[in-house]
């Protein structure tokens, strides 16, 4: 009896045992359940951290080519703008420079002629308002001033030097250019009778070979000299270049009023067989004379 009360209160003490233990173990169980719930959610946020991850990657692998087609876009675009640039620097902006100073020149040309247009309107100005002048002393009772022809023929380059000594010589015989048209002058302060007295002394000193009194003269016609062909003519006196002589003679004044006397000088070859045909008062032949100027 005593056993089996002793195996009772075992076995109740037992069951008592694992009561207890059932009461500790049931409060955990709600905590092992969120738990595994924070596990799966936390899976799952991994999951859709791998996804993501994934995605982005793909995104930015997308980008990068994005990124390499771009540059390369660019690059090309690069190459073009070079190429535009090189063919402007090299075809467009010389022909652009080119039209620009041909433009520039032009304009300067255009300046020029209107320069050159108004002092030719200057001096035919002057000139009119000096034959006015002359008229009316001439209505006053004053002799009417005297005016002879004159010209010069030479090439453009040489004309400057030669018309410079050719007003030279014009003046020291007391004339005055009233007019300058291309070859053509008009001169004015002597009679073709005084001028003609004048020359004629000229080419007789010339013979001689009078270097005092003939200086200018012998400017002109060194200057002459220096090219191959030209002429000038002051009134009766002619002097005539050609590449075989250099000739000057004083024609007649009956023969300075004949038709052909205004365009003598236009044929220098046949301009020179005429002086040679003039009495050897009136003409000098300088052509192998080894110095003239001074």
């Amino acid at each position: 009896m005593t056993v089996i009360l002793v195996l009772l209160c075992l076995a109740i003490a037992g069951r008592e045992l694992y009561l207890a233990f059932e009461r500790k173990r049931a409060p955990g169980a709600p905590e092992i359940a969120d738990i595994r719930t924070q596990l799966r959610a936390l899976k799952g946020t991994r999951d859709e951290l791998e996804s993501l991850r994934a995605s982005q990657g793909e995104r930015l692998d997308r980008l990068a080519e994005d990124g390499d087609r771009d540059r390369a876009a660019l690059t090309e675009a690069d190459a073009r703008i070079k190429s535009l640039i090189t063919q402007i620097n090299d075809r467009l902006l010389p022909d652009v420079n080119g039209r620009l100073r041909r433009q520039r020149e032009a304009a300067d040309e255009q300046r020029a002629a209107v320069d050159r247009l108004a002092a030719e309107v200057a001096v035919l100005r002057a000139h009119l308002v000096g034959r006015l002048d002359q008229a009316v002393a001439a209505s006053l009772g004053a002799d009417p001033a005297d005016l002879v022809a004159g010209a010069l023929t030479a090439s453009p380059a040489a004309r400057p030097a030669l018309a410079r000594r050719y007003e030279w010589l014009a003046e020291q015989h007391g004339l005055r250019v009233e007019l300058a048209d291309r070859d053509r002058y008009y001169l004015s302060g002597r009679s073709p009778r005084g001028l003609e007295r004048d020359f004629v002394g000229l080419v007789a000193a010339l013979r001689a070979n009078g270097v005092e009194s003939t200086e200018r003269a012998r400017n002109l016609l060194g200057a002459l000299r220096d090219i191959d062909q030209g002429g000038a003519q002051i009134g009766p006196l002619f002097i005539v270049r050609t590449p075989e002589a250099l000739v000057c003679g004083v024609l007649p004044l009956a023969e300075l009023r004949g038709p052909d006397a205004a365009g003598l000088l236009d044929d220098l070859p046949g301009a020179a067989r005429r002086l040679h045909r003039l009495p050897e008062t009136r003409f000098c032949d300088v052509s192998a004379w080894p110095a003239l100027n001074g």
